[in-house]
């Protein structure tokens, strides 16, 4: 479990001690004899190699597409740095709503900035549809939701949003130097 703070370092990868100055021959017999402060571990030939994966210690964005793509995109005529495909983009969110209180007959469209494997960007739009009106009209034409009825939905829209606003910007996807924007609509 990462927590978020000071402690994010500890989270990804074990932090790598600045190299010691080199010790005079006196100094180094005296080292061997007292031992290291904390024992030494062979690596694991099973356990994966992480490399050093900064997207996964970087605290969330918080700003909206919008404001994510205002920015201008530094541009370099040498960079060979692909986007990443469609398919690497929309993978890891299609799981985002799991857990998240969506109500009944809600569409949901998540416009998302990434750029070194987080969300730099994220705006979510929840809209419930009506039901559509049977094919002959009513002769008494339908009474607007109460106002309760407009709150309980208002509260519930915002609490969908909150939900997968929170779990989009917790995806981690593969790191880009290039900044990449998607839509995906549920």
């Amino acid at each position: 479990m990462c927590l978020i703070g000071a402690m994010v370092a500890a989270c990804a990868s074990k932090p790598v001690a600045a190299p010691a100055p080199p010790a005079s021959s006196a100094e180094s017999d005296d080292q061997d004899d007292a031992g290291p402060d904390e024992p030494e571990q062979s690596p694991d030939a099973s356990a994966p190699i992480l490399v050093d994966m900064p997207e996964r210690t970087r605290a969330p964005s918080t700003a909206s597409y919008e404001q994510a793509l205002s920015t201008p995109e530094p541009l370099n005529v040498n960079d060979d740095g692909l986007h990443l495909t469609d398919a690497q983009l929309t993978g890891p969110v299609r799981s985002v709503l799991n857990g998240c209180p969506v109500p009944p007959r809600a569409k949901i469209t998540i416009k998302t900035v990434v750029l070194q494997g987080r969300a730099i960007g994220v705006t979510v739009l929840v809209r419930i549809d009506k039901p559509k009106p049977p094919a002959k009209p009513p002769k008494k034409p339908p009474k607007p939701p109460s106002k309760a009825a407009a709150k309980k939905e208002a509260k519930a829209i915002a609490k969908a949003t909150a939900c997968v606003d929170t779990a989009v910007r917790a995806v981690v996807w593969p790191p880009s130097r290039r900044r990449d924007s998607f839509t995906t609509e549920f």
